[in-house]
């Protein structure tokens, strides 16, 4: 997805896609497109909602985001993406004055990737692939580093779910992350920099 979040070390600025599709759309005689997107997996209006993630006020629109309907794996996954864009958007020194604390939403965050992954276990569930889409959601909860510190079986639970992304799990890609995440737990760094750290490397995370 061409939305600099999902991106990391980009060496060239993001085009804008989604934006400007989704503008044209605005304007079109049939409207925004609802549902959800195709290749991402995630309902269009959170993809929106990620767009606007340098906007000062865009935990406030997390926070009112209102869910799509679909399949409990899916829903698990949404919710563990929406988390995530509130963590991510803390990370640039915004938060909105009432909401809760970032140990509540890792929290959160980890007892919803952790839902996610015992879905795997129900035969119903089989043929769905949303455990191959919680990298980014790992990853977000992976930066809060103070706050894993102090909890480790967070921790574990954390590489247990990040243990199953099958689409991911022993590329370059995902070896580089974790040596960057794992690294900056060792050393107590809450502000490692994922874009200055592959940057460092010559590569580009996909976090998506």
């Amino acid at each position: 997805m061409d939305i600099p979040t999902f991106v990391r070390g980009r060496d060239t600025p993001t085009l804008g896609i989604w934006g400007y599709l989704r503008a044209a759309q605005k304007v079109s005689s049939t409207g925004l497109v609802g549902g959800v997107e195709s290749v991402s997996g995630l309902p269009r209006s959170l993809l929106d909602v990620f767009g606007r993630l340098a906007h000062d006020d865009v935990e406030k629109d997390f926070a009112d985001w209102e869910g799509h309907e679909g399949s409990i794996p899916h829903v698990h996954l949404w919710e563990a993406f929406r988390l995530s864009g509130i963590l991510m958007s803390r990370r640039q020194k915004r938060t909105r004055a009432g909401s809760p604390s970032n140990e509540m939403l890792v929290c959160r965050l980890v007892a919803t990737l952790d839902a996610l992954y015992e879905t795997r276990k129900r035969e119903e569930y089989a043929h769905i692939l949303a455990t191959n889409s919680m990298l980014y959601p790992y990853t977000a909860a992976r930066l809060e580093v103070t706050i894993l510190q102090t909890r480790p079986s967070w921790v574990q639970t954390l590489r247990r779910c990040g243990s199953i992304c099958d689409a991911y799990r022993d590329t370059p890609n995902a070896l580089i992350l974790e040596e960057i995440l794992d690294k900056a737990l060792e050393r107590g760094d809450n502000e490692v920099d994922l874009d200055r750290e592959t940057k460092v490397r010559g590569v580009e995370l996909s976090l998506f």
